[in-house]
């Protein structure tokens, strides 16, 4: 009997150590899990920030300098965020503009999926508004802004066209956001007098 005893209290003794090493096994697994989840974190760059609070219909409040936009990420794009508010004004806002983003809201039935990744820079964004309707050009903490429409896009600068057939050239490397106004919000607005 002493043999069958010594036999079941092995069993029960390497079934014990192995539910040990089980448990230590998933502690270690969930912790590498976590550091790798992380350290992915910290490589993610304001691009990859921008679609995932798109897909999380994150409301961002961006602070750029002197001034602040507030809106629902609805584009991420390599080198700028687009933001829509709840007028249906969208911002364009260059990433090096950026100095603080504030996560104003997080509602997850505004989320949605990328439809596109395009346009993926700040430049295919402007050269796909060319000619094609009036906005605004902000600078670098808003120190100067520009209404118009773009005649054209050139590898450094770009030429705008006011409201009174002014024209405005302006270097790319300015450029901190862009505005686009609701067609109906922009028939009500004033021309600038120049």
């Amino acid at each position: 009997m002493s043999a069958d005893h010594d036999e079941w209290s092995a069993e029960r003794e390497f079934a014990a150590m192995a539910r040990r090493v089980r448990r230590t096994a998933e502690e270690e697994i969930a912790e590498i899990e976590w550091e790798t989840d992380r350290a992915e974190q910290k490589r993610q760059d304001l691009t990859a920030r921008s679609m995932q609070a798109m897909m999380e219909g994150e409301r961002w409040r961006l602070q750029l300098g002197a001034r602040s936009v507030e809106g629902i990420v609805v584009h991420g794009g390599q080198n700028f965020t687009g933001l829509q508010d709840r007028h249906g004004t969208l911002y364009d806002v260059t990433h090096a503009a950026i100095r603080t983003i504030h996560v104003v809201e997080r509602d997850g039935a505004l989320g949605r999926a990328p439809v596109t990744l395009r346009p993926a820079t700040f430049f295919a964004r402007l050269l796909g508004l060319e000619s094609m309707r009036p906005l605004e050009l902000f600078g670098v903490d808003g120190a100067w802004t520009c209404h118009g429409i773009i005649e054209s896009v050139n590898s450094d600068h770009l030429v705008m066209n006011d409201a009174v057939g002014g024209e405005t050239i302006i270097s790319l490397n300015a450029i901190a956001w862009l505005v686009r106004r609701p067609l109906d919000e922009r028939r009500s607005r004033p021309r600038p007098d120049r």
